[in-house]
């Protein structure tokens, strides 16, 4: 049985849908297709999920007018450009995947007005510069999933993400002294440091009791590193 999809043209007759607060055409075949920005004319909407439809082009800065968003998902298309700063007035939004796109340049530091974000997933750009510190304001933030990018600001931002359960960072080369940082989030239960230049060296440098974590955390993934002898036992010698 083959597979089916939505595809076509996405018609404006969904603009007279004023009241409608849920849009999901995730898994659809919209390629070589911008996302409509008469979508932003939804008002109401509440949750837009546009994720594997196979568009292109940029995020519409309109989007930025959708202020009941709470949960909006981009990822796996082809989007590029640079993430709009526009996206920092969605004030209720609580989950935000942009994942898997080709959005390059800087993460804008207007997304640190997100207080109610909950869930932040921008891995698999081609994002470059710093991590702006002003994701430090996201105290209600669970889970950041992110990578390619510089640490930014020593991480001490990272400090201020109290509410944190789940921390993925990939190919981030200069996370200095970012662990001791991580290992004082009083919540975290899953962290995962993938390809991040990490050595036997610099975890000999760190004091394990520094690190206060071992009665939440439950996955800890250090792979593609560079780590030769067992010092790491080391460190997680106190988790139960």
């Amino acid at each position: 049985m083959s597979e089916r999809f939505i595809s076509g043209e996405i018609h404006k007759s969904l603009m007279e849908l004023r009241q409608l607060q849920y849009l999901n055409l995730s898994s659809n075949s919209f390629p070589d297709s911008n996302i409509p920005e008469f979508l932003s004319s939804l008002s109401n909407l509440r949750y837009l999920d546009l994720s594997s439809c196979g568009f292109d082009g940029k995020i519409p800065t309109q989007f930025g007018s959708l202020f009941h968003l709470k949960y909006l998902n981009l990822a796996g298309n082809f989007l590029e450009g640079q993430i709009p700063r526009q996206l920092g007035n969605l004030c209720q939004l609580q989950h935000l995947d942009l994942s898997y796109n080709t959005f390059e340049g800087n993460i804008p530091i207007q997304l640190g007005n997100l207080s109610q974000l909950q869930y932040l997933d921008l891995r698999g750009n081609d994002l470059e510069g710093n991590i702006p510190s002003q994701l430090g304001n996201l105290s209600n933030l669970h889970e950041l999933y992110i990578g390619d990018v510089k640490i930014g600001d020593g991480g001490q931002w990272l400090s201020n993400l109290i509410s944190l359960t789940h921390l993925y960072m990939t190919s981030i080369s200069n996370l200095y002294h970012s662990p001791q940082i991580i290992g004082k989030l009083p919540e975290l239960r899953e962290l995962s440091l993938l390809n991040c230049s990490l050595t036997d060296i610099f975890f000999l440098s760190l004091r394990p009791s520094i690190f206060n974590f071992s009665t939440s955390l439950t996955v800890l993934d250090l792979s593609q590193n560079t780590l030769k002898s067992t010092v790491i036992f080391q460190w997680v010698a106190n988790f139960t």
